[in-house]
């Protein structure tokens, strides 16, 4: 069994100095907070906190790297993080970046990964690789070492069952789960030969009550193997059911490291934030976000920025707050945060 990998961020390397706050919405979201930003947070990049969940899902945000003309990867080489490291005239910013999607992982208590990440990255686990920040989650924020990997497939047939996330050793704290449809239950009936239980299935919220919480958190609590959450219908699972079920659960932030499922929570109104950071390199070409699933020009989200920062003057870090439902003959002093 594995052992998860650590390493140092020496600040000074990473540091991201702060060019633009809005201070309207951050006093609200200051007055609101449970979190508090720890040590290592404050010194990089500054104040981060998020307000409290909703009562139904988690609250949820995103990073990811954009070229300087948007593009997700290069046409000749389609791995995301090459857009961060290919960047030649700042080398650390790719390292920057790379920080940056480790604080988001300190504030989350589960993270969404889809199937086509395991596949094109064989060693992938989504744990805090800084061994700074991964001490003070604990200590300062009361957070278990790890968040919760939850693996996201509509039926299971893409998800690589052999992969090193269904194989790290117990004492790494390391919680994952895998999330589908009641087929793809099915398939992992079949196919997955690591020690599992399936949760559900459900078709709607109505059915996860309290005594199913209670069945379902004794089962975790006796550690009986990997749940494998089933919502949906068929080969559809429902996001909705699914994260009011990990709500209930406990899990108040979540972190989306799937590009297409974050578009797809965008589709549906349940994204809350999305950090985009910028690596000023020119991509070209048609990988994008969304690019095969636009918004209409009368009905798209719309993001106001809370902050932005820089890394030398290679690297532009923003976090954007998502609003949605926005008419352009609609009074917008109701779009405040």
């Amino acid at each position: 069994m594995g052992k998860l990998f650590m390493m140092e961020f020496p600040t000074e390397q990473v540091q991201i100095e702060n060019c633009f706050k809005n201070e309207e919405v951050l006093s609200e979201i200051r007055a609101k907070s449970p979190d508090k930003t720890i040590d290592k947070i404050g010194a990089v990049y500054g104040e981060m906190l998020f307000p409290p969940a909703p009562e139904d899902r988690p609250y949820t945000f995103c990073s990811v790297v954009l070229s300087a003309d948007g593009k997700m990867a290069f046409t000749n080489r389609s791995a995301g993080p090459l857009i961060a490291k290919e960047n030649y005239l700042d080398p650390d910013g790719a390292l920057a970046d790379f920080w940056m999607l480790n604080a988001m992982r300190v504030y989350s208590d589960g993270i969404i990964l889809g199937a086509k990440t395991l596949q094109s990255e064989a060693h992938n686990t989504s744990h805090i690789f800084d061994t700074e920040m991964a001490a003070q989650r604990v200590a300062q924020l009361g957070k278990t070492p790890c968040p919760m990997n939850i693996v996201v497939s509509f039926d299971a047939t893409d998800i690589p069952l052999d992969h090193i996330i269904f194989d790290v050793d117990p004492e790494e704290n390391f919680p994952v789960a895998i999330a589908t449809s009641p087929e793809g239950g099915d398939y992992i009936g079949e196919h997955f030969n690591k020690t599992h239980y399936l949760v559900g299935p459900y078709r709607s919220t109505e059915e996860i009550d309290e005594q199913e919480i209670k069945k379902i958190q004794n089962d975790m609590n006796e550690e009986a193997g990997i749940p494998v959450f089933l919502t949906g219908e068929g080969n559809r699972p429902d996001s909705r059911v699914l994260l009011y079920l990990l709500r209930k659960l406990g899990q108040e932030r979540l972190l989306i490291e799937s590009p297409s499922y974050n578009w797809h929570l965008m589709e549906n109104d349940m994204l809350d934030e999305y950090f985009i950071n910028y690596s000023m390199v020119y991509a070209g070409g048609g990988i994008t976000p969304g690019y095969n699933r636009g918004f209409a020009h009368d009905g798209h989200p719309h993001a106001k920025l809370l902050t932005v920062g820089t890394h030398k003057s290679s690297f532009l870090f923003t976090r954007q707050k998502i609003f949605y439902g926005v008419s352009s003959q609609e009074d917008l002093s109701k779009y405040k945060y």
